[in-house]
């Protein structure tokens, strides 16, 4: 009877040690998970201080860390100042006016930006070097009818002062405008998720511009009409402007992408730029009919052109070649909005003559259609 009593303690204890051990061990590898887990949600700050790590929302592939990016768009310019004409009844331009003003309307035109971008390992960020080419024009013309003529609204009426008049209206102006933008900008920075569905990129970098404005303008026909008014007849008058500008600055915004579950988001980017440059500025008038009658001025100016830049569309994103490289479609509507970049000359009529800066902004804006691939 003892020696069962013994067995089975003996037996007992065994159990309770092997229990013991096995739930020790348990314990352990939970411990480890747990702190394998810490590590890749703790983050310790430059401050030597630790708190919560955000998760990249980036596109993470089996590859060398580079991504190519490329956007097609569909855009159209819009220029202020480009005001060239207006019509009225009444040679003399004596009150009452009742008149159009004739200004610049911009055709659609295709342009492309290429994008070369690098993951780092550091932190998760990354870097994008873009190139932005777009070259719109426009052009208009004006024609006066029976009862009405052109007035001009560009150039000085004094051009024809040698023939004793002052050019005060045409039978017909049409005017041409071109605008040719290229953009180069260099950014730092880094995707995360603030929350289960929602992404966010802040970055902040550098932005270079260069950005041609031209217009030419003339004006034809007209018959004179008493002493102190001058129509051209068969001759014309050509008006030609030009503000070239290049510029640099700094370049910051964010990125935002609203997960929609199954590839597709919604994005939301904004960015903005502070650039300074130099604007260099042409305005030149010639009267066919008299070689002295010339007018040439140049207008340089140094300055700064605030500039902003913000798109809203819909975006695809998937992994292939498993999971070695990324593939990333979107669509979406983009305006680049530039204040005070026409710098062109608008001539005051006083003598000696005298000119203001018109001072007015450039805007473009558009569909883009968006390509990007990870490597």
């Amino acid at each position: 009877m003892n020696n069962n009593i013994l067995s089975k303690i003996l037996f007992g204890g065994l159990l309770a040690v092997s229990a013991s051990g096995f739930a020790a061990m348990d314990t352990d590898e939970r411990l480890e998970m747990l702190e394998k887990q810490m590590e890749e949600v703790r983050t310790e700050t430059s401050m030597g201080t630790y708190g919560a790590k955000t998760a990249s929302a980036r596109a993470e592939v089996n590859g060398k860390g580079w991504n190519i990016d490329l956007d097609v768009f569909y855009w159209k310019g819009k220029v202020g100042g480009t005001e060239y004409a207006y019509s009225d009844n009444d040679p003399v331009t004596s009150l009452p006016i009742r008149g159009r003003t004739k200004n610049m309307d911009f055709s659609w035109d295709w342009g492309v930006r290429l994008g070369l971008g690098y993951n780092f390992l550091h932190d998760g960020w990354d870097a994008l070097l873009s190139y932005t080419w777009f070259d719109n024009s426009g052009s208009d013309s004006r024609t006066g009818g029976v009862n009405d003529v052109v007035v001009p609204l560009r150039g000085s009426s004094e051009i024809t002062e040698n023939q004793g008049a002052q050019f005060n209206f045409a039978k017909s102006a049409n005017s041409q405008f071109d605008l040719d933008v290229n953009l180069l900008d260099l950014g730092l920075g880094r995707s995360f998720f603030v929350s289960s569905s929602l992404s966010m990129r802040p970055h902040i970098g550098l932005r270079s511009a260069w950005i041609d404005l031209e217009q030419d303008t003339k004006y034809s026909g007209g018959t004179p009409d008493g002493s102190t008014n001058w129509g051209l007849g068969v001759n014309n008058v050509s008006v030609d402007d030009k503000c070239n500008f290049w510029g640099l600055g700094p370049r910051a915004g964010f990125d935002t992408k609203w997960h929609l579950g199954n590839g597709f988001s919604i994005f939301g980017n904004v960015a903005g730029s502070l650039l300074y440059g130099n604007f260099d500025v042409d305005h030149k008038e010639k009267y066919s009919a008299d070689e002295n009658a010339r007018i040439s001025l140049d207008a340089n100016v140094h300055g700064f052109s605030p500039n902003v830049q913000f798109a809203l569309g819909l975006g695809y994103d998937t992994y292939i070649n498993n999971d070695k490289q990324h593939i990333g479609l979107g669509i979406g509507y983009e305006n680049q909005y530039f204040w005070r970049q026409n710098q062109m000359l608008k001539i005051d009529d006083a003598s000696p003559l005298k000119y203001e800066r018109y001072s007015e902004d450039v805007a473009m804006q558009g569909i883009t259609f968006n390509f990007k691939f990870d490597f």
